[in-house]
Formats: structure tokens, C-alpha cells, sequence
């Protein structure tokens, strides 16, 4: 009996850490940005986000990696955040105030990528910020 006891909770505590641990997913996005400060305002937009448990953005390679909680947020909330504190990424396009308001240091070359971005961009998820 007491070994059917311990059986049914070893069974139920991996159940339970298996449901809780897929539930974290890991994502890279290309996000524009140029120095120190984008480093710290990319991630610090990307991890006011509560469900968000990592975020680092690599300067050299202008790319953001996020792992996070699937079941509470998602990769379009988390990128409309990077682009609402001025930086253009795979989904989003910043405003251009905000993106005008960011210190000279910080402004990094802006062409007109909306038509890449919506090309690479998942079609159900792509929207612009006004």
C-alpha cells in the first residue's frame, strides 16, 4: 500500500513539473538598436512583461532572445513592447515620434522595411503601430 502511495505522487509530481515546464517558450527576433542604452531599453520593455522570464539582446547581432510563460503572454505582445519604446523589429515598426524622441546615439538606420518586415512576420500576428 505504501509503496502504491509513493508511486501515485512520484507520478503526479512529474505530471504536474512536465505541464508547468512546457509551458516556457524561447524565442529570437531581430530588433533594431545601436549601444548600451537600446541593450537596456529593449530589456527592460521586454521584461516589465511579468510572464517574461529572460530577455537579452545581443548589440552585435541585433538580435532578442525571450524565453517566457506561453500560457500567460506571447511573441507579439513582447515585440509590440520593443517597439513601443523606439525600436523597429521583425513585427513592428516604432512610431516615428517615439523613434525620434530616442537620443541621437540610439537613432540606427530606419529604411522603409515595412514590406520585409510584414514578409517575415507571421501574416496573423503583423500589425503596425501608429
Amino acid at each position: 500500500m505504501n509503496i502504491i502511495i509513493k508511486s501515485g505522487i512520484l507520478f503526479l509530481s512529474i505530471f504536474l513539473f512536465s505541464n508547468f515546464s512546457a509551458q516556457t517558450k524561447t524565442f529570437k527576433a531581430k530588433v533594431e538598436g545601436n549601444c548600451g542604452m537600446c541593450k537596456e531599453r529593449i530589456e527592460t520593455a521586454v521584461k516589465a512583461d511579468k510572464n517574461v522570464k529572460s530577455a537579452d539582446w545581443s548589440m552585435s547581432k541585433k538580435v532578442l532572445t525571450v524565453s517566457y510563460d506561453a500560457s500567460k503572454t506571447d511573441k507579439k505582445s513582447i515585440l509590440k513592447s520593443v517597439a513601443e519604446v523606439g525600436h523597429d523589429n521583425e513585427m513592428f515598426r516604432a512610431s516615428d515620434k517615439v523613434y525620434d524622441d530616442l537620443d541621437a546615439c540610439c537613432q540606427y538606420d530606419r529604411p522603409d522595411n515595412s514590406k520585409k518586415m510584414a514578409k517575415n512576420a507571421d501574416t496573423k500576428q503583423v500589425c503596425k503601430l501608429k
